[in-house]
């Protein structure tokens, strides 16, 4: 009797079987790429359907059958006559979720066309009426901001003063903030490029030497009395930046009417920006010795000049140039700042 009802659910369960076995995929698997995300959401969609098929059944079907245990069990009915009814019982309900399961009128040949179309387009799905939906939503205009950081030394032109270039030492730049980066459209190369950047200028000095400011207002280099670890001019600026970035990814044809150009990690940014002065901070270090002392040294207070970006996929390398002079009103002399550096965010 109880092989019987083995063989009774079994039954029942055929259907499900039949189908499950139609189509077996790895929804979890590593790798994911090489099934197409359309196929997945149908497949899941699907799979839903029929469990739900089968619970209902299966629930009816149980209590049909917990009556005919219950008339067994008063003597109404004898084993015999109660396997057999159970079995006829179990045949019903097997067909009823096999004919449910064909209502739902899944099509396994569009879904395999679906996942071939997707193998020989290396894992882009094709546009249909049904999926253009999604797809517009997949492959949109870049509309984004990104945090921004960079850092590179500073180097100096137009030097004329002999006594700051003697002591001069290695100075850098540290940069940070967000971009604004907008595509000018899908398959466009260019991105406009806005942001709001915090600039922080460390210029140093060696040989115990440090910055002075007299009572005169007057700015210098002078001696310190004891030797010094560190000295420098450290001065922050805001800075916004207005410019373009020139992607070289190609542009890759979905179908016919439908393309877009993938953000790829070589590129040519340029911009212009211009800044204002925040804060300068005359800092040295040494023997018996810490000062940091904010005030006017002369440095200007706005600034303004271009920078180049290069994406090498790695790493990304700039040029920055200041068109006006490092300090204001001829003190020192007419240096300009000339960075080279890495920078992170575009």
């Amino acid at each position: 009797m109880i092989k019987k009802l083995i063989v009774a659910g079994l039954l029942c369960l055929s259907a499900t079987s039949i189908y499950a076995q139609k189509f077996t995929f790895d929804l979890n698997d590593k790798n994911d790429e090489k099934i197409s995300p359309i196929v997945k959401d149908r497949i899941s969609e699907f799979t839903l359907v029929i469990r739900q098929i089968v619970q209902e059944e299966k629930s009816a079907m149980e209590k049909k059958i917990a009556a005919i245990d219950k008339e067994l069990a008063e003597g109404k009915l004898n084993a015999s006559e109660a396997t057999a009814k159970k079995e006829a019982i179990a045949s019903v309900y097997s067909g009823t979720i096999n004919d449910r399961i064909q209502e739902v009128n899944f099509n396994l040949d569009d879904i395999i066309k679906q996942q071939v179309a997707f193998s020989i387009m290396n894992g882009e799905d094709p546009i249909t009426p049904k999926t253009k939906q999604d797809v517009t939503k997949r492959y949109r205009i870049v509309n984004q901001i990104n945090g921004y950081g960079s850092f590179g030394y500073m180097a100096f032109t137009g030097k004329k003063d002999e006594e700051l270039n003697k002591h001069e030492k290695f100075s850098s730049n540290l940069t940070a903030g967000l971009i604004y980066e907008r595509q000018l459209s899908l398959t466009s190369p260019l991105n406009f490029l806005a942001g709001g950047l915090f600039s922080w200028r460390t210029y140093r000095i060696d040989d115990d030497m440090r910055f002075n400011r007299d009572e005169n207002g007057n700015v210098g280099l002078v001696k310190n009395e004891k030797s010094l670890d560190k000295s420098k001019l450290r001065s922050a600026y805001f800075m916004v930046p207005v410019g373009f970035k020139y992607n070289f990814s190609k542009v890759k044809n979905i179908t016919e009417d439908f393309a877009y150009r993938p953000q790829g990690k070589h590129y040519v940014a340029a911009y212009l920006y211009g800044g204002t002065l925040l804060s300068s901070n005359n800092i040295y270090k040494g023997d018996g010795v810490r000062n940091k002392e904010r005030g006017n040294y002369n440095v200007n207070n706005f600034i303004y000049g271009a920078e180049i970006t290069i994406g090498l996929g790695l790493v990304d390398v700039f040029v920055r140039k200041d068109f006006n002079n490092y300090f204001k009103d001829n003190t020192f002399d007419n240096r300009k700042m000339l960075q080279f550096g890495i920078n992170l965010g575009l």
